[in-house]
C-alpha cells in the first residue's frame, strides 16, 4: 500500500486550538496537536493481519494544509483521488475560518485528476471494446462449429469433445474480461463465510470460485474495512 500527499498553500488566520474543537465532532479516528501543527487522521479498519489502515491525514501548519492519504493495492491513484478530493475540500471549508487557502494550489491538483480520467476512460474503453469485439466473435465461431458437430456423426466424437473444452475456456475467457466486481466479491465472501460457520479457508474459496487467493485477500480486507466482519485472534 502506498502513500501520497497533496499540499495546498495557505496562511493561518486564528490559532488552530479552537478548529481542533471543531473537528472533534466529525468523526476523526486521531486528533493532535504539537509543534504548533494540528493533525486530524482517519483510520479504515484492519487488514486480515490486525494492522491498522490508514486513510487518509490532514496537517494544518503555518503556511500550508497537507493531505495524506493511502493507495490501496486494488485502487487506481486517480480513483483514490476522485474519493478524496470532495472530503479533503470539506474539511477546507470547516477550517475557512482559520485559513486564507490560495485557490490555484487546489485548482492544479482537480485539473490533474480530471485530465487524468478522462486519458483513463478513452485508453481503457478502446482497448476493452477491442478485446470484447474480439473475444465475441470467436465464440460465436466456435459456437456455429459446435452446433455443426452436434448434427455429425458418432465418428466425430473426439472432435465434438475438444470442441466443447475450447468452448469452456473461451467462456471462462470471456468471465475474466468481464471480472468479479468488487460488490461480487464481496458477497461471494460473505456468503462462504456463513455457510462454513464464520471460518473461510482463502485457498479453498479461491479455487471453488475461480478467484485469485490475492484477490480474494483484497475482498476480505473490503468487508473488515466495512464492518461486515472482524477478525478472530485464535
Amino acid at each position: 500500500m502506498t502513500e501520497e500527499k497533496i499540499v495546498v498553500a495557505a496562511a493561518q488566520q486564528k490559532p488552530l486550538k479552537a478548529l481542533a474543537a471543531l473537528l472533534g465532532g466529525l468523526g476523526f479516528t486521531k486528533i493532535s496537536y504539537s509543534n504548533k501543527t494540528l493533525t486530524v487522521e482517519k483510520m479504515k479498519g484492519q487488514d486480515i493481519k490486525g494492522k491498522p489502515y490508514l486513510d487518509y491525514r490532514v496537517e494544518f501548519k503555518a503556511a500550508s494544509v497537507e493531505l495524506s492519504y493511502t493507495i490501496p493495492p486494488n485502487r487506481s491513484r486517480v480513483a483514490r483521488l476522485l474519493e478524496l478530493l470532495p472530503t479533503f475540500l470539506n474539511i477546507l471549508q470547516v477550517a475557512e475560518d482559520y485559513y486564507t487557502v490560495k485557490p490555484s494550489s487546489i485548482y492544479a491538483q482537480i485539473n490533474l485528476v480530471l485530465g487524468e480520467t478522462s486519458k483513463i476512460i478513452d485508453r481503457d474503453a478502446v482497448e476493452f471494446s477491442t478485446q470484447l469485439t474480439d473475444t465475441q466473435a470467436r465464440h460465436a465461431d466456435l459456437n456455429a462449429k459446435y452446433d455443426d458437430l452436434v448434427r455429425s456423426t458418432e465418428a466425430n466424437t473426439r472432435i465434438l469433445l475438444e470442441c466443447e473444452q475450447k468452448k469452456d475456456e473461451l467462456e471462462k475467457k470471456l468471465a475474466r474480461l468481464s471480472g468479479m466486481s468488487d460488490d461480487m466479491l464481496k458477497e461471494a465472501l460473505y456468503a462462504w463465510i456463513r455457510l462454513h460457520n464464520g471460518f473461510i479457508d482463502v485457498k479453498e474459496f479461491s479455487k471453488a470460485n475461480a478467484v485469485a487467493i490475492m484477490r480474494a485477500e483484497e475482498g476480505l480486507n473490503l468487508l473488515i474495512q466495512e464492518g461486515y466482519i472482524r477478525r478472530r485472534f485464535d
